[in-house]
């Protein structure tokens, strides 16, 4: 397997791993009946903001080493062939293989108390971008294509922000002199919401963070409620330079 990425993890894309209170690390999302942290896109956003609180680490330090153990374990090989067979071997293989180093940037006042900052521009492995930008110029220029930058998670949002979409087309139809008991408003919205869960294949809303057990679904869950966790999603999604 020659064309791969190497992405922050999807909030709900298999194969999660899992921080547990004892700084173990495992496949299994609860160890003593106690379910760990998942370590995915947002996992990497919010250790990175954590990071920024201070100043660099050095390599040598545990400190340094944990963090980039645990923010590698986050993030996942992906075949850029979307067939590719998710048991390959290989793919764990790599992962085994693949090195995480964190470079902190820096500002600092010169002579005059100006300041000189430094940022490092991580270029990705050679041929790694212009795949994608290939793939995705094969796509028509138009509306409804779907973003580089998307997860699955993403059309739970977007349902979000339908919905109240839908409830303002409503009350404009009404206010338009139509007649639309609230049966027939309840009725056409629960028909849209089928249709939309029959295309999407989001059968099953999520409940509350609090009301969710499995931490990966407990994730999701929060970054629809919580702007911080979103936040830390998108950080995730963009200092791993690429996604997939």
């Amino acid at each position: 397997m020659d064309k791969y990425i190497i992405v922050g993890r999807k909030v709900d894309g298999g194969g999660t791993k899992y921080l547990h209170q004892d700084g173990d690390i495992s496949a299994d999302p609860i160890k003593e009946g106690v379910p760990g942290e998942a370590l995915d896109v947002e996992f990497i956003g919010r250790t990175v903001v954590e990071l920024s609180r201070g100043g660099p680490l050095d390599e040598d330090t545990t400190a340094y080493k944990c963090a980039a153990e645990q923010l590698r374990q986050a993030m996942a090989v992906v075949p850029m062939d979307q067939m590719h067979d998710l048991n390959d071997p290989a793919i764990t293989q790599i992962h085994d293989k693949f090195q995480l180093k964190l470079q902190w940037d820096e500002r600092r006042p010169d002579t005059d108390g100006v300041d000189v900052n430094s940022r490092t521009l991580v270029i990705p492995v050679q041929n790694t971008l212009a795949e994608r930008a290939a793939y995705f110029s094969t796509q028509a220029n138009q509306p409804g294509y779907e973003p580089p930058l998307t997860y699955t998670l993403d059309h739970l949002m977007v349902k979000h922000f339908y919905d109240g979409l839908l409830d303002k087309a409503l009350s404009d139809v009404q206010a338009g002199a139509a007649d639309l008991s609230d049966d027939t408003k309840e009725a056409i919205k629960a028909q849209v919401n089928a249709s939309w869960a029959a295309s999407t294949a989001l059968d099953n809303d999520l409940g509350s963070e609090e009301e969710e057990e499995d931490p990966t679904r407990k994730s999701m869950a929060r970054i629809l409620s919580s702007p911080l966790s979103a936040f830390h999603r998108a950080v995730g999604i963009y200092i791993t330079n690429m996604c997939d």
